[in-house]
Formats: structure tokens, sequence, C-alpha cells
């Protein structure tokens, strides 16, 4: 995740520097905020995952059943003429079937991300944005792993590679509405209980993240 922000200040810097002249590269600022859904399918949806305690023995733990869950967004970026940069925050949590079990429990699921978009009609009012990034995800479920006798918390973590497509239709210069589609690929490299600590996942677990939402910018 360090790398990740480390990534968008080397980005940022050095698209600032280079679009250090006002008149040919104008630059406005933004926040975003909005609502919407995601789909998502893949290893996680499969099976158990067996993982070892820090003395070497076996136990499994059992990845949340996702299907379908809420997606608020957040992004704080800059435009410099028709080009993006975002940086984009997603929190959510809700209660999940565990994979081949028959009891619920709270999962939480959050992703940090850095975008990259191209706006095409840029300055119109009417934009069509299409995008890439990188993004750093967690997905954290209780009581999720059976250890002899006990249960404990169990918490997936890797990266997503992602492809965007955005309309930003702005009511004034200051206030636009945009709904967004995203598309992530995520490989989930490693795995985090009280007994096992974190643990390298080999092979590592994919999950595809299809998101849909619509959100409200304000750009200064």
């Amino acid at each position: 995740m360090k790398k990740l922000v480390l990534l968008f200040f080397i980005i940022f810097a050095a698209t600032t520097a280079s679009a250090y002249e006002e008149n040919y590269w104008p630059r406005s600022y933004f926040v975003r905020a909005g609502m919407g859904i995601t789909a998502t399918t893949g290893d996680l949806n499969e099976k158990p995952v067996s993982i070892k305690d820090t003395s070497g023995n076996k136990f499994k733990t059992y990845p949340p059943d996702i299907s379908l869950m809420g997606d608020p967004e957040f992004l704080l970026g800059v435009n410099i003429r028709e080009f993006t940069l975002a940086i984009a925050f997603q929190y959510w949590k809700q209660q999940e079937e565990l994979v081949k079990v028959s009891t619920e429990e709270d999962t939480r699921f959050w992703r940090l991300g850095f975008e990259f978009y191209y706006n095409f009609f840029w300055p119109d009012y009417f934009q069509i944005g299409l995008g890439a990034g990188f993004s750093y995800t967690s997905v954290k479920t209780e009581n999720s792993a059976i250890h002899g006798e006990d249960l404990r918390d169990t918490e997936f973590m890797g990266s997503a590679l992602g492809l965007f497509a955005n309309v930003q239709y702005y009511f004034t210069n200051e206030i636009a509405i945009v709904p967004a589609i995203k598309f992530y690929e995520n490989w989930f490299k490693n795995v985090y209980t009280k007994d096992s600590e974190n643990r390298d996942l080999d092979p590592f677990l994919w999950q595809t993240f299809v998101s849909a939402s619509i959100s409200l910018q304000f750009q200064f």
C-alpha cells in the first residue's frame, strides 16, 4: 500500500511539473462521493482455504461467499486538461454467508487505489472518461477460521488492476454528476489470522469485481 501511495505522488509531481505553464495546461481539483453496487465472483466463492499456523499445523478458513455488496466510493483528484489523476477509496461492511457453511458473519471490504483517465470531449459540459488503475484490497471476515475449538477472524489481502469508464455531466463549472462502471481483476496473495499471522497464498486467489455507481462531483 505504501508503494501505491508513493506511485501516485511521483506521477502527480511529474505531471504537475510538466504542466507548469497554466495557460497551456489548465488544472482543476475535485472531490467526488457516490454510491453503487458491486458484483463479484472467483476463488473466494468456491471452497475453504487451508493454511498453517505458526507451529506448522494445518487448519481451514472459510471465505465469505460474496455475490453482491454495496459500494460507497470517495475520490480526490486533479484534472490537467483532458487527463485525470485520482486517489479512490471504497469501504463497505455487511453480513455474508461463509463458503460451504450455513452461518453468516460480518464481512468488511475496503479498497485504496490510484486511477488515471483520459476524458473525451474536454472541456465540454459532457465528457466521457476511459481509464485504468491499480489498487490494494482487503476482505476481513469475523469468526471464519476454525483452529481447534477456536474461531478466528480472517483477512485476505491483495492487489488489483482495474479498467474504468464514466460519464461526467456538468450542471455548472463546479458541479457534475458522474455515473461509472469499474472492472477489477484482483489477486489475493496474503492471508492473516491470529494463529497463522501473515501467510503467503500459493496459488493466489483470483477474484473479479464489477461495480456500477453514480457520484456527485465538486470541482474547484
